[in-house]
């Protein structure tokens, strides 16, 4: 799973990103549009919505808090 993730935010950056937990979304190069579309690939992957409060750009400040959200959806599911 967080191959997946790293990899939907990997094709969402104009730049090519060496992704890891800590990587702060803040300092990758993602505008708000590539990364909305990151999320709705991340939803559509793994069968699984966010709210749009919960989704935005500055809502989560490292790709692993991303994971972890796509955890919680996915474990909210069962």
């Amino acid at each position: 799973m967080k191959e997946k993730v790293w990899e939907i935010l990997q094709n969402a950056c104009a730049l090519r990103e060496d992704i890891s937990e800590t990587s702060e979304l803040k300092m990758l190069s993602l505008d708000s549009l590539s990364f909305v579309s990151a999320v709705v690939e991340l939803e559509e992957v793994f069968g699984i919505s966010f709210d749009i409060d919960e989704s935005g750009l500055f809502a989560w400040k490292t790709a692993g808090d991303v994971l972890d959200a796509v955890k919680e959806k996915i474990n909210a599911k069962i």
